[in-house]
């Protein structure tokens, strides 16, 4: 009886006992997940629901010295997918694969990636988000972004670099000045489903947007736009592997133009080669050639090694050492100094360069710039090949005396021939003129940056007249301008072997390097051409691109003609003759009295300057006299 009693309690009391052990198994499982793991699911969830965004801010606007748009910002829409929304994502990246150009198979990988969200493809353009549209697409949608655009497409390229697909500056002031261009980034919190879909009203600013600054560059359009089309010009006519040119302000330092062609578009950057993209006038080092001289005269000026008239006997061929020179032309007389500059005579160069020590001849080099970086604002400046006079062998210093043995930069010449004219002052050269917020107000301003002296003033007017009398009646008259003075240097130089000593037989590099006016220089610049076909001189090929820029440029830098040259038109006696008798004209003969009578100073200098590149003069001045005197 007692048996069955005890059994028939146990029967009775064990569904409660396992009642009572599975809750006590289930509150240590909720106490271990909502109390000791609580941390950690915390975290996952949010993980799940809550997701960081990073939004790039508007790149800064870069502007030339006139204001005028280099590079903007235009409206782009980049891709993206969530595949736990897509049912056939097969489908949808065969559909894609065309108008993205892209394979399918990367798209379906992408897309069984199972991520709650990927991008299929960043900055497209609107035609191509139009016709993605047109799809009808499950689970794809496009976010709006910014991309960098550069209006001008080739002009200034290699100044202004380019941007990449994050809106990060990759060459040019757009790497220089990626900090200021760049702004900083915002960030916000966005809550989501289990779809991934955004909960309205679950967005939080982690940190405010703030966009990138402005830039002001010291390029002129125009003047960028005239170097560019004459490069292209020399580029065809010489069929030369590459034409470079490099203009700036000679009493700032500030780069007026830097080109060279063949160029490239940096709104499709990637279709080009590396060696179209790099700024060669300051990345590229070469053989200067005669321009160089200029540095052997004013080292014979300064240590007072030159008399300036003595004459030397300039024959066609020179041995110095194991090493025969042979000059360019058979002089085979007695120069003067101005003459061998004037003339180029390697001869008599030479000869005079003897008598430099070989220690201070190259200090004189290392004080004029070369050898080291001038520090210009742009990224990846050549610092040249300047070998110490210790390791000079007898015939280095007669090879550097005419521009060869030692290498350079386009940038290091011009900055070097800057200071020869503006009074001895090397400067800094630099390309951006000011930093603005985007509301306009100037945060910072380049001035002119003195790096130090090479030259008195005495040396300086002494040079500039030598280098005028190459244009007036040496080598280099094809840089002449009409109504202009003009003064230079030419230059040409083989090309060095890339493996081993010597130079490449028939291959040369031809330059000149020029400013005007020469009173008063408002411009400074260098052309250099590398291997030309057919005619290779200097003085040939590239002083009249150097002319031509010149010429173009001063008119539009409102530097008025040195020779006014004034058209004496007939009289048309019934037109002025009421003014005449009223005492208000003069003779009828003379348009230019009647100008100087009637209008201000401002209007005459307007007139002088449109007379100056107007191609028919005289049709202007009886369209302008008939507008005033009616």
């Amino acid at each position: 009886m007692s048996g069955s009693q005890s059994s028939g309690r146990i029967h009775i009391y064990l569904p409660f006992l396992l009642l009572f052990f599975a809750f006590i198994v289930v509150e240590a499982r909720l106490y271990w997940l909502q109390i000791i793991q609580h941390q950690a699911f915390s975290e996952q969830a949010r993980g799940a629901q809550i997701r960081k965004i990073e939004v790039s801010p508007k790149r800064g606007t870069i502007y030339d010295r006139n204001l005028q748009k280099l590079a903007i910002n235009i409206p782009s829409y980049s891709l993206y997918a969530r595949p736990k929304a897509i049912s056939n994502s097969k489908e949808v990246a065969r559909r894609l694969a065309p108008l993205l150009k892209m394979k399918s198979s990367t798209l379906r990988k992408k897309l069984a990636g199972g991520q709650i969200f990927v991008w299929l493809k960043r900055k497209l353009s609107l035609p191509e988000k139009e016709q993605i549209e047109k799809l009808n697409l499950e689970g794809v949608g496009f976010v709006e972004e910014s991309k960098r655009f550069y209006p001008q497409k080739e002009l200034a390229s290699h100044v202004l670099g380019f941007a990449g697909v994050d809106n990060q500056g990759l060459a040019g002031v757009e790497f220089s000045y990626d900090h200021e261009l760049r702004g900083e980034k915002g960030h916000f919190w966005i809550t989501r489903d289990a779809l991934g879909y955004e909960i309205p009203y679950g967005r939080r600013t982690l940190q405010t947007l703030i966009p990138g600054k402005d830039l002001v560059l010291s390029i002129d359009s125009m003047i960028q736009s005239i170097v560019e089309q004459e490069l292209a010009i020399a580029l065809k006519e010489t069929q030369a592997q590459s034409v470079e040119a490099l203009f700036m302000d000679p009493h700032t330092g500030a780069i007026l133009a830097l080109a060279r062609r063949p160029s490239y578009d940096p709104n499709r950057y990637r279709d080009y080669p590396a060696s179209a993209q790099k700024n060669h006038p300051l990345q590229s080092i070469y053989e200067p050639g005669s321009t160089f001289k200029v540095v052997t005269a004013s080292v014979l000026l300064e240590e007072g090694l030159v008399d300036m008239k003595e004459k030397i006997f300039c024959q066609e061929t020179l041995r110095v050492a194991d090493h025969v020179f042979h000059d360019w032309k058979k002089f085979n007389t007695e120069l003067d100094f101005y003459t061998i500059i004037q003339h180029s005579s390697d001869i008599g160069m030479i000869k005079l360069a003897s008598r430099i020590d070989n220690d201070i001849f190259f200090q004189y080099i290392n004080r004029f710039g070369f050898g080291t970086k001038t520090g210009v604002d742009l990224p990846g400046e050549e610092r040249g090949i300047v070998r110490p006079s210790s390791s000079w062998s007898l015939t280095d210093p007669p090879c550097i005396a005419i521009g060869h043995g030692i290498a350079v930069t386009p940038l290091q010449m011009v900055n070097f021939l800057s200071a020869v004219i503006n009074g001895g002052k090397l400067l800094r050269p630099y390309v951006v003129e000011a930093v603005l917020e985007p509301g306009g107000r100037i945060i910072k301003k380049t001035s002119p940056r003195l790096i130090r002296r090479i030259i008195p003033d005495s040396t300086s007017n002494l040079l500039r007249e030598f280098l005028e009398g190459v244009v007036a009646g040496g080598t280099g008259k094809r840089a002449s301008v009409s109504g202009y003075s003009v003064g230079g240097k030419t230059g040409t130089a083989q090309v060095p072997l890339s493996e081993g000593r010597g130079y490449a037989v028939g291959k040369y590099i031809s330059s000149f390097m020029g400013f005007a006016p020469v009173g008063s220089p408002k411009i400074a610049g260098i052309v250099v051409i590398k291997e030309p076909r057919g005619t290779y001189w200097g003085g040939e090929i590239a002083a009249p691109v150097v002319g031509r820029i010149i010429g173009r440029a001063l008119p539009h830098m409102n530097v008025l003609p040195q020779e006014e040259k004034w058209v004496r038109l007939p009289s048309r006696p019934r037109q002025i003759s009421s003014r005449q008798d009223s005492g208000e004209g003069s003779s009828p003969g003379s348009i230019f009295s009647f100008l100087n009578g009637k209008l201000n100073t401002s209007l005459k200098e307007r007139v002088s300057t449109l007379l100056s590149s107007c191609r028919d003069a005289k049709e202007y001045l009886f369209s302008f006299y008939q507008e005033k005197v009616s």
